[in-house]
C-alpha cells in the first residue's frame, strides 16, 4: 500500500511541475511582452514573445533575440533559471518512473491486466519446453503467458512472458497481479523441492485455481501416481505424470492437442484401475 501511495504521489509530483513549468512559462512570456513590446524591434506580438521565451528555457536561446529593457532581462534570467530546475527534476522523475517500472516487470511485481492468457504455476525443467511448444503453435504464438513462480527473476528472455514473483503454492496479492480469475488456461508444474508433499501443494494450486476461475482449464503435473485422485478433487482437468515424457504431454495438452488428451485420459483409466 505504501508502495502504491509513492507511485501515486510521484506522478502526482510530475503533473505539478509541468503544470508549474508551463505557469512560468505563459507568466513570464505576459510580463516580457509587457516590458519589450514597442521597444525591443524584435517583440511585435504576444505570440513572439510566447515563442521566444519557449526556446530560451527549452535550449540556449535564440541568440537573435534578447532582451532590451532592466526588467525584460531581471525577467528572463529567472525565467532561464527556474527552466532549468524543472527541467531537471522532470527529467529526474520520468527517469525513475520508468527504471521502477522496469525493475517491477523483471522481479514479478507488476500488477497484468490481462484475459484469456496462460498461467504457468511454478516453474521447473518443464517449463522452457511448455513454452517453446506454446510459441510453435500458430494459434497461441501470440498469446500472453504468466509465469507464477518463486523465483528473482523472470526465467525466460520472450516478450510475451510475463513474471509474476510468488510463493508456493500461490497466494496473496500474486493471485490478482498474474490475472489468474481471468485465465483460459491454467499449468501448476510439481515442485521438485518437495520430496513428500510435492504433490499436495499442486492439489492447493489445483483448488485455488478452480475456485477462482471455475470456466479455466486446469492441467496439472503429478509426481506420484497414486496421488492422481487428489489432483483430479481439486479440480484439475488434466492431469499429468508420466515421467520422461510429461514435459511434452504437458505441453502438448496446455494446447489442446487431442492425441495428447486421448494419451492421458487412458493413463488415467489405468491408474484408477491399477488403485481399485
Amino acid at each position: 500500500m505504501f508502495m502504491r501511495l509513492m507511485a501515486v504521489a510521484r506522478y502526482r509530483f510530475i503533473v505539478e511541475l509541468t503544470v508549474l513549468f508551463i505557469l512560468v512559462w505563459t507568466g513570464c512570456a505576459v510580463l516580457i511582452f509587457a516590458m519589450e513590446h514597442g521597444i525591443n524591434p524584435k517583440v511585435k506580438s504576444l505570440g513572439d514573445a510566447v515563442y521566444f521565451l519557449l526556446v530560451t528555457m527549452t535550449t540556449s536561446g535564440d541568440s537573435g533575440v534578447s532582451p532590451i529593457t532592466v526588467g525584460g532581462r531581471m525577467v528572463m534570467g529567472i525565467a532561464v533559471i527556474l527552466s532549468k530546475l524543472l527541467t531537471a527534476l522532470l527529467c529526474a522523475l520520468a527517469a525513475a518512473v520508468l527504471i521502477e517500472r522496469k525493475v517491477k516487470e523483471e522481479m514479478g511485481l507488476k500488477m497484468h491486466k490481462l484475459s484469456q492468457h496462460i498461467v504457468l504455476i511454478g516453474w521447473n525443467l518443464k517449463g522452457q519446453q511448455i513454452i517453446r511448444t506454446l510459441r510453435s503453435n500458430p494459434v497461441l504464438a501470440d498469446t500472453s503467458i504468466v509465469v507464477v513462480a518463486d523465483l528473482e527473476h523472470k526465467p525466460v528472455d520472450d516478450p510475451l512472458v510475463l513474471f509474476t514473483r510468488a510463493p508456493y503454492p500461490i497466494r496473496g496479492d500474486a493471485i490478482e497481479r498474474c490475472c489468474l480469475a481471468q485465465a483460459a488456461t491454467v499449468v501448476v508444474l510439481a515442485n521438485y523441492n518437495e520430496k513428500h508433499h510435492a504433490d499436495a501443494l499442486t492439489a492447493v494450486n489445483c483448488m485455488l485455481a478452480r475456485n477462482l476461475n471455475p470456466q479455466a482449464r486446469i492441467i496439472a503435473e503429478l509426481l506420484d501416481p497414486g496421488q492422481r485422485l487428489y489432483l483430479e478433487t481439486a479440480g484439475a482437468n488434466e492431469v499429468v505424470g508420466i515421467g520422461e515424457v510429461g514435459g511434452f504431454l504437458l505441453a502438448e495438452a496446455t494446447i489442446g492437442n487431442d492425441e495428447a488428451r486421448k494419451l492421458l485420459g487412458f493413463v488415467a483409466n489405468v491408474g484408477r484401475s491399477l488403485q481399485k
